[in-house]
């Protein structure tokens, strides 16, 4: 398939950004559960799923704060100070608010999401906002645009990842 005939888009229009939240920690009813609750502290540098997290809070931490539950295969992505590490999750978690939650919308493969977005983390630090730190916001999603390939392109498992999808650096349009 020739790339003229990928879809061009807004980041935004391939996934749905889901905020995180921490249950007060001064509350001990919240924290020592069984939910995997993941902070930057538990990102893995250059592998690709986050296992193991430091933390866990507890079914009443969850309704009692703005943390949400990412799913099986969502990708999460820090966005405030160390801005731009990711992973998939491979099974559902929760997370604090200094990340987002990516989940990729129905035309779009997750494993395909993670890797543009590794391909482009340079891109997205260069598009923080803050006065303090560094920070992703959803307009630094809303202004990056890519050309997005139809999604049997995207789930290619016979051609390595970068022979079925092309160098993924020029799918970013900025």
């Amino acid at each position: 398939m020739k790339m003229e005939e990928w879809k061009e888009c807004k980041l935004t229009e391939i996934m749905d950004l889901i905020g995180g939240g921490t249950p007060k920690t001064s509350n001990p009813d919240y924290w020592y559960g069984d939910i995997p609750w993941i902070s930057v502290k538990d990102f893995n540098g250059e592998r690709r799923y986050v296992g193991e997290t430091e933390k866990k809070i507890t079914k009443l931490g969850l309704e009692n704060s703005s943390t949400k539950i990412l799913s099986k295969g969502d990708v999460i992505i820090s966005a405030r100070g160390t801005v731009g590490e990711l992973a998939i999750i491979p099974s559902d978690m929760a997370f604090n608010q200094s990340c987002y939650g990516l989940r990729a919308k129905d035309f779009v493969d997750s494993t395909f999401l993670y890797y543009l977005l590794k391909q482009s983390v340079n891109i997205l630090k260069h598009n923080t906002h803050g006065s303090v730190f560094d920070t992703i916001t959803i307009e630094t999603f809303e202004n990056i645009s890519i050309k997005l390939p139809p999604l049997l392109t995207q789930q290619n498992k016979h051609q390595p990842r970068t022979a079925s999808w092309g160098p993924l650096q020029k799918l970013v349009c900025r």
